[in-house]
Protein backbone atom coordinates (compact mmCIF):
# COMPACT_ATOMS: atom_id res chain seq x y z
CA UNK A 1 0.00 0.00 0.00
CA UNK A 2 1.44 3.64 -0.92
CA UNK A 3 0.42 6.63 0.40
CA UNK A 4 0.36 10.27 -1.44
CA UNK A 5 0.13 13.46 -0.38
CA UNK A 6 0.30 16.69 -1.71
CA UNK A 7 1.46 19.66 0.68
CA UNK A 8 1.22 23.35 0.11
CA UNK A 9 3.83 24.19 2.83
CA UNK A 10 3.38 28.30 4.30
CA UNK A 11 6.45 30.00 5.52
CA UNK A 12 3.83 31.99 7.68
CA UNK A 13 2.23 28.81 9.56
CA UNK A 14 4.25 26.98 11.58
CA UNK A 15 2.44 25.88 14.48
CA UNK A 16 0.90 22.19 14.22
CA UNK A 17 -2.14 23.79 13.12
CA UNK A 18 -0.82 25.34 10.18
CA UNK A 19 1.08 21.98 9.27
CA UNK A 20 -1.98 20.46 9.52
CA UNK A 21 -3.65 23.54 6.74
CA UNK A 22 -0.53 23.05 4.86
CA UNK A 23 -1.52 19.19 3.57
CA UNK A 24 -3.95 19.58 0.71
CA UNK A 25 -4.53 15.94 -0.09
CA UNK A 26 -3.88 12.46 1.49
CA UNK A 27 -4.65 9.43 -0.92
CA UNK A 28 -4.34 5.79 -0.54
CA UNK A 29 -3.00 3.87 -3.34
CA UNK A 30 -3.11 0.19 -3.64
CA UNK A 31 0.05 -0.42 -4.53
CA UNK A 32 4.11 0.78 -2.98
CA UNK A 33 5.01 4.29 -4.78
CA UNK A 34 8.83 4.09 -6.33
CA UNK A 35 8.48 7.51 -7.66
CA UNK A 36 6.28 10.41 -8.39
CA UNK A 37 6.98 13.18 -11.47
CA UNK A 38 4.59 16.01 -12.28
CA UNK A 39 4.51 17.28 -16.39
CA UNK A 40 2.41 17.42 -19.83
CA UNK A 41 1.78 13.42 -19.96
CA UNK A 42 -1.78 13.58 -21.15
CA UNK A 43 -2.49 14.56 -24.96
CA UNK A 44 -4.45 17.53 -25.89
CA UNK A 45 -3.75 19.44 -22.60
CA UNK A 46 -1.65 21.55 -21.89
CA UNK A 47 -2.44 20.71 -18.00
CA UNK A 48 0.04 19.51 -15.88
CA UNK A 49 -0.62 15.81 -14.57
CA UNK A 50 1.04 13.35 -11.93
CA UNK A 51 2.93 10.62 -12.56
CA UNK A 52 3.07 7.76 -10.01
CA UNK A 53 5.51 4.99 -10.69
CA UNK A 54 4.63 1.33 -8.94
CA UNK A 55 6.50 -1.83 -8.86
CA UNK A 56 4.12 -3.25 -12.04
CA UNK A 57 2.10 0.08 -12.41
CA UNK A 58 2.74 3.11 -13.95
CA UNK A 59 -0.87 5.95 -13.39
CA UNK A 60 -0.98 9.50 -14.38
CA UNK A 61 -3.47 11.25 -12.73
CA UNK A 62 -5.18 14.61 -12.84
CA UNK A 63 -5.35 16.99 -10.02
CA UNK A 64 -8.41 19.56 -9.30
CA UNK A 65 -9.76 22.02 -6.59
CA UNK A 66 -13.07 23.32 -6.17
CA UNK A 67 -13.22 26.24 -3.93
CA UNK A 68 -15.26 25.95 -0.53
CA UNK A 69 -17.77 28.85 1.40
CA UNK A 70 -15.78 28.31 4.26
CA UNK A 71 -11.84 29.15 5.75
CA UNK A 72 -11.33 25.71 5.63
CA UNK A 73 -13.78 24.19 2.83
CA UNK A 74 -11.37 23.78 -0.09
CA UNK A 75 -11.71 20.49 -1.69
CA UNK A 76 -8.48 18.45 -3.57
CA UNK A 77 -9.36 15.21 -5.90
CA UNK A 78 -7.12 12.78 -7.46
CA UNK A 79 -8.65 11.59 -10.57
CA UNK A 80 -7.02 8.53 -12.72
CA UNK A 81 -6.42 9.38 -15.98
CA UNK A 82 -4.88 6.88 -17.63
CA UNK A 83 -1.99 3.67 -16.28
CA UNK A 84 0.06 1.37 -18.01
CA UNK A 85 0.33 -2.34 -16.48
CA UNK A 86 4.65 -3.12 -17.06
CA UNK A 87 5.37 -6.64 -17.84
CA UNK A 88 8.86 -6.09 -16.15
CA UNK A 89 8.93 -4.98 -12.18
CA UNK A 90 10.23 -0.82 -12.43
CA UNK A 91 13.11 0.56 -11.03
CA UNK A 92 12.82 4.41 -11.73
CA UNK A 93 11.93 6.90 -14.45
CA UNK A 94 12.44 9.81 -16.31
CA UNK A 95 10.32 12.05 -17.79
CA UNK A 96 11.40 14.81 -20.75
CA UNK A 97 10.38 15.90 -24.69
CA UNK A 98 11.61 12.83 -26.60
CA UNK A 99 13.32 12.98 -29.84
CA UNK A 100 12.66 17.07 -29.65
CA UNK A 101 8.63 17.35 -29.95
CA UNK A 102 7.18 20.18 -28.33
CA UNK A 103 3.71 20.18 -26.22
CA UNK A 104 4.37 17.29 -24.60
CA UNK A 105 6.27 14.90 -21.94
CA UNK A 106 7.08 11.31 -22.48
CA UNK A 107 8.02 8.63 -19.96
CA UNK A 108 11.12 6.29 -19.91
CA UNK A 109 10.62 3.55 -17.39
CA UNK A 110 13.81 1.72 -15.95
CA UNK A 111 13.09 -1.78 -15.05
CA UNK A 112 15.33 -4.09 -12.53
CA UNK A 113 16.73 -6.17 -15.37
CA UNK A 114 17.94 -3.89 -17.44
CA UNK A 115 15.10 -2.68 -20.28
CA UNK A 116 14.13 0.94 -20.69
CA UNK A 117 10.06 1.00 -21.37
CA UNK A 118 9.31 3.97 -23.43
CA UNK A 119 5.73 5.55 -23.17
CA UNK A 120 3.97 8.56 -25.34
CA UNK A 121 1.18 9.58 -23.39
CA UNK A 122 -1.51 6.65 -23.04
CA UNK A 123 0.36 4.47 -25.57
CA UNK A 124 3.36 2.10 -25.21
CA UNK A 125 6.36 2.96 -27.32
CA UNK A 126 8.89 0.29 -27.38
CA UNK A 127 11.51 -1.24 -24.94
CA UNK A 128 15.02 -1.64 -25.56
CA UNK A 129 17.62 -3.71 -23.14
CA UNK A 130 20.91 -1.91 -21.85
CA UNK A 131 24.05 -3.94 -22.79
CA UNK A 132 26.37 -5.08 -20.73
CA UNK A 133 22.73 -4.48 -17.54
CA UNK A 134 23.72 -6.19 -14.07
CA UNK A 135 22.07 -3.56 -11.64
CA UNK A 136 19.95 -0.59 -12.21
CA UNK A 137 21.75 2.62 -11.84
CA UNK A 138 20.35 6.35 -11.31
CA UNK A 139 19.11 7.62 -14.68
CA UNK A 140 18.36 11.23 -16.37
CA UNK A 141 16.89 12.55 -19.66
CA UNK A 142 19.66 14.88 -21.23
CA UNK A 143 17.32 17.57 -23.32
CA UNK A 144 20.25 19.19 -24.67
CA UNK A 145 21.59 16.52 -26.41
CA UNK A 146 18.57 14.20 -26.48
CA UNK A 147 19.61 11.61 -24.90
CA UNK A 148 19.87 9.39 -21.55
CA UNK A 149 22.44 8.86 -18.80
CA UNK A 150 23.37 5.79 -16.60
CA UNK A 151 25.87 4.68 -14.93
CA UNK A 152 26.46 0.87 -15.71
CA UNK A 153 27.66 -2.28 -13.51
CA UNK A 154 30.94 -1.40 -14.81
CA UNK A 155 31.20 1.87 -12.91
CA UNK A 156 31.16 4.02 -16.09
CA UNK A 157 28.59 6.98 -17.57
CA UNK A 158 26.86 6.01 -20.37
CA UNK A 159 24.96 7.88 -22.48
CA UNK A 160 22.36 6.96 -25.17
CA UNK A 161 20.72 8.87 -27.41
CA UNK A 162 17.07 8.42 -28.11
CA UNK A 163 17.16 8.53 -32.01
CA UNK A 164 20.05 5.13 -31.57
CA UNK A 165 17.36 3.50 -28.85
CA UNK A 166 14.48 4.07 -30.89
CA UNK A 167 16.48 2.45 -34.29
CA UNK A 168 17.99 -0.29 -32.11
CA UNK A 169 16.56 -3.78 -32.93
CA UNK A 170 13.64 -4.80 -30.46
CA UNK A 171 14.61 -7.79 -28.32
CA UNK A 172 11.95 -9.86 -26.33
CA UNK A 173 13.94 -10.93 -23.66
CA UNK A 174 17.97 -10.06 -22.60
CA UNK A 175 18.76 -13.55 -24.63
CA UNK A 176 17.36 -11.90 -27.54
CA UNK A 177 19.38 -9.21 -27.16
CA UNK A 178 22.59 -10.83 -26.42
CA UNK A 179 22.00 -12.44 -29.69
CA UNK A 180 21.22 -10.00 -32.14
CA UNK A 181 24.93 -9.37 -33.83
CA UNK A 182 24.36 -12.69 -34.69
CA UNK A 183 21.46 -12.74 -36.41
CA UNK A 184 21.90 -9.72 -38.40
CA UNK A 185 20.24 -7.20 -35.50
CA UNK A 186 21.40 -3.87 -34.72
CA UNK A 187 22.70 -3.95 -31.45
CA UNK A 188 22.57 -0.56 -28.94
CA UNK A 189 25.66 0.86 -27.90
CA UNK A 190 26.33 3.82 -25.93
CA UNK A 191 27.37 6.94 -28.11
CA UNK A 192 30.14 7.73 -25.65
CA UNK A 193 31.55 6.52 -22.04
CA UNK A 194 33.73 8.15 -18.98
CA UNK A 195 34.37 5.58 -16.54
CA UNK A 196 33.78 6.67 -12.96
CA UNK A 197 35.52 3.87 -10.87
CA UNK A 198 32.92 3.79 -8.59
CA UNK A 199 28.79 3.62 -8.39
CA UNK A 200 26.96 6.90 -8.22
CA UNK A 201 23.62 7.70 -6.06
CA UNK A 202 22.21 10.16 -8.64
CA UNK A 203 22.60 12.24 -12.01
CA UNK A 204 21.63 15.37 -12.21
CA UNK A 205 21.40 17.90 -15.25
CA UNK A 206 20.56 21.28 -14.22
CA UNK A 207 18.54 23.52 -17.23
CA UNK A 208 19.44 26.69 -15.72
CA UNK A 209 21.92 29.16 -18.32
CA UNK A 210 24.61 29.56 -15.61
CA UNK A 211 25.72 25.73 -16.53
CA UNK A 212 23.97 24.52 -19.97
CA UNK A 213 26.27 22.28 -20.47
CA UNK A 214 27.29 20.31 -17.06
CA UNK A 215 26.16 16.90 -16.41
CA UNK A 216 26.65 16.56 -12.31
CA UNK A 217 27.54 12.64 -11.09
CA UNK A 218 27.03 11.99 -7.42
CA UNK A 219 29.93 8.88 -7.04
CA UNK A 220 30.05 7.14 -3.54
CA UNK A 221 33.20 9.18 -2.46
CA UNK A 222 33.56 11.90 -5.14
CA UNK A 223 31.41 14.72 -7.34
CA UNK A 224 31.69 14.64 -10.86
CA UNK A 225 31.37 17.47 -13.52
CA UNK A 226 31.16 16.96 -17.15
CA UNK A 227 30.30 18.33 -20.61
CA UNK A 228 27.74 17.65 -22.66
CA UNK A 229 30.29 15.19 -24.87
CA UNK A 230 31.05 13.74 -21.53
CA UNK A 231 34.47 15.78 -21.43
CA UNK A 232 35.56 16.19 -17.86
CA UNK A 233 35.22 19.59 -16.39
CA UNK A 234 36.19 19.22 -12.68
CA UNK A 235 36.03 16.61 -9.79
CA UNK A 236 35.70 17.41 -6.30
CA UNK A 237 37.44 14.11 -4.02
CA UNK A 238 34.44 14.42 -0.78
CA UNK A 239 35.71 13.20 3.05
CA UNK A 240 32.67 11.85 3.69
CA UNK A 241 29.36 9.20 2.33
CA UNK A 242 27.12 11.58 0.80
CA UNK A 243 23.49 11.10 0.87
CA UNK A 244 22.11 13.24 -1.74
CA UNK A 245 22.83 16.26 -3.78
CA UNK A 246 20.73 19.73 -5.84
CA UNK A 247 23.10 21.77 -8.18
CA UNK A 248 20.94 25.29 -8.43
CA UNK A 249 21.54 28.54 -9.74
CA UNK A 250 24.57 30.45 -8.75
CA UNK A 251 24.86 34.31 -8.52
CA UNK A 252 28.37 34.07 -10.30
CA UNK A 253 28.21 33.63 -14.19
CA UNK A 254 30.04 30.55 -14.79
CA UNK A 255 30.15 28.28 -11.39
CA UNK A 256 26.98 25.81 -10.12
CA UNK A 257 25.85 25.93 -7.14
CA UNK A 258 25.42 22.92 -4.82
CA UNK A 259 24.09 21.62 -1.80
CA UNK A 260 25.26 18.25 -1.11
CA UNK A 261 24.03 16.39 2.24
CA UNK A 262 26.24 13.80 4.21
CA UNK A 263 25.08 10.91 6.68
CA UNK A 264 27.40 13.28 9.19
CA UNK A 265 24.16 14.88 9.49
CA UNK A 266 25.66 18.36 7.40
CA UNK A 267 23.68 20.17 4.47
CA UNK A 268 26.91 21.48 2.44
CA UNK A 269 26.73 24.50 -0.10
CA UNK A 270 29.28 24.33 -2.74
CA UNK A 271 30.11 26.44 -5.76
CA UNK A 272 32.14 24.55 -8.52
CA UNK A 273 34.69 22.77 -5.90
CA UNK A 274 34.44 25.37 -3.55
CA UNK A 275 32.50 25.18 0.03
CA UNK A 276 31.17 28.00 0.82
CA UNK A 277 28.73 27.35 3.97
CA UNK A 278 27.67 24.16 6.21
CA UNK A 279 24.81 23.56 8.59
CA UNK A 280 24.58 20.89 11.34
CA UNK A 281 21.30 19.08 10.85
CA UNK A 282 19.04 16.89 13.65
CA UNK A 283 18.70 14.18 10.58
CA UNK A 284 20.23 12.89 7.51
CA UNK A 285 19.00 14.53 4.74
CA UNK A 286 18.06 11.86 2.18
CA UNK A 287 16.53 14.55 -0.41
CA UNK A 288 16.79 18.52 -0.54
CA UNK A 289 15.20 21.32 -2.88
CA UNK A 290 15.25 25.14 -3.41
CA UNK A 291 11.56 26.58 -3.33
CA UNK A 292 9.95 29.40 -2.84
CA UNK A 293 7.43 29.77 0.10
CA UNK A 294 4.85 32.20 0.59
Amino acid sequence: MGMLRIFSPNANKLSDEGSADAQLLEVQLQNAIIQVEVGKFVSCSELLHLAVLHPRKLSVYSVSGTAGNVEHGDQYQLKLVYEHNLQRTACSMTYGTFGGVTGHHSLCIQSMDGMLMFFEQDSYSFGRFLPGFLLPGPLAYNPRSDSFLTVSSARQLESYKYETLAVATDAESRQDSDLLPKTGGKRLTPDWTFVLGEQAQDISIPSFSHSSSSILVLGERNLFCLRDNGQIRFMKKLEFNPSCFLPYASVKDGTTNLLLGNHNNMLLIYQDVTLKWAAQLPFVPVAVRVASFP
